[in-house]
């Protein structure tokens, strides 16, 4: 009789790229700390109704782009209600209900020993059935921004692992038992653990060493005025060296490569790249929104940030992390982020204080430390 190999099932959301990276980067730790383990890493919302589908994702990267202030509104009103009372939460519910046969179907099929969720949603919806099935697997969740919703909070939950202490603060005040909050970070890929050559990156890639090297990020949906952003840095004062990423946008992809470049300034254009960890070890700064993942893979890599008009709610809420811990400033639009950015360069001990400053802040092995608590639970630290 042959033994079955332990199987993790890892469920993600595409409500936005952070959470889907998030999944990837747990499996890929496992994979390489426990081969032995088969790692299923799945869409949750590729296994539910179409509705349910369309409302999430197209419905969430619709408001975050053309309203981002009834997001906002949204967001902080849906926090302060009783999750079980507000109508958000009953519509969240209701498309729950629509569409989770196929994910509770998913999870008969893999039979893991443990599933771990980068999203609420297929938390929600696996909690659910197993109220009624107490010998399904614990369901564990990754939160994975540097603040939590009260959509994220169920008691059903086995475990939280979660970015800071502030985070494990606010989840037991929330009623979810200390002993059941571990602080381990966002999982982001080990590829960003682990640093490489700076003058062999600029060979590989056509770039730069000896001037000063500005990273501008889109967002995997090349989404947000990233031509004016651009811009604004490229008429910077002195030399600089622009490195854009267009995301899967591949009109911005060419606007971008069509703008002109002013005396003393070169600009390299990316598309959608699977090697970021690259560009931001020949970056010195980088000018990006403040997701969760994003700002975990500048911590990693020790580098400060521009935080451009940070989307209201999780994004805002990301941004305050760093700003208190001297990491990032924070431009609330353009004509902000010319004056912020012509103050970092002309200061020479700013950039290294916040260099190092990330660096202290960073949880780079959070993923391989997820994956070995899963495997091997322990007691959360005390808090300080």
């Amino acid at each position: 009789m042959s033994i079955q190999p332990k199987r993790l099932l890892i469920l993600s959301a595409s409500a936005g790229a952070g959470h889907v990276r998030a999944a990837e980067a747990l499996a890929a730790a496992c994979a390489e700390r426990h081969p032995d383990i088969q790692v299923h890493h799945e869409d949750a919302l590729d296994h539910v109704s179409r509705l349910v589908k369309r409302t999430y994702a197209r419905g969430y990267l619709q408001t975050v782009n053309r309203s981002p202030a009834l997001w906002g509104y949204l967001y902080q009103l849906s926090d302060k209600q009783d999750p079980a009372k507000s109508k958000g939460a009953r519509l969240v519910h209701l498309l729950d209900q629509l569409g989770k046969r196929k994910l509770v179907r998913l999870v008969g099929q893999v039979k893991p020993f443990h599933v771990l969720c980068t999203h609420f949603l297929p938390a929600r919806d696996l909690l659910v059935r197993k109220a009624a099935h107490p010998e399904r697997p614990p369901v564990s969740v990754v939160i994975t921004d540097y603040d939590v919703h009260a959509y994220w909070v169920d008691q059903g939950v086995h475990r939280y692992y979660v970015a800071s202490e502030e985070v494990r603060w606010e989840l037991a005040a929330r009623g979810i038992p200390e002993e059941r909050i571990v602080v381990a970070g966002i999982p982001i890929h080990p590829i960003f653990g682990k640093p490489q050559a700076r003058g062999q990156l600029a060979t590989r890639h056509g770039v730069a060493t000896d001037i000063r090297t500005v990273l501008v990020l889109s967002g995997g949906f090349g989404v947000g005025d990233v031509e004016r952003t651009v811009k604004t840095v490229l008429a910077t004062e002195g030399p600089l060296q622009v490195l854009a990423v267009s995301g899967r946008n591949e009109q911005l992809r060419k606007t971008l490569s069509a703008l002109p470049v002013p005396a003393g300034k070169t600009l390299k254009v990316f598309g959608f790249v699977d090697f970021m960890e690259e560009l931001m070890d020949l970056a010195d700064l980088c000018v990006s929104k403040s997701g969760g993942l994003t700002v975990s893979e500048c911590l990693a890599k020790g580098l400060p940030m521009i935080v451009l008009a940070p989307i209201p709610g999780q994004e805002e809420r990301n941004c305050d992390y760093l700003l208190e811990r001297a990491i990032a400033v924070k431009a609330k639009d353009h004509a902000g982020l010319a004056y912020k950015l012509r103050g970092l360069l002309a200061d020479p001990e700013r950039l290294p204080a916040m260099r190092q400053a990330a660096r202290a802040a960073s949880r780079a092995h959070a993923a391989f430390d997820i994956i070995e608590d899963v495997l091997n639970p322990s007691q959360p630290e005390s808090r300080p």
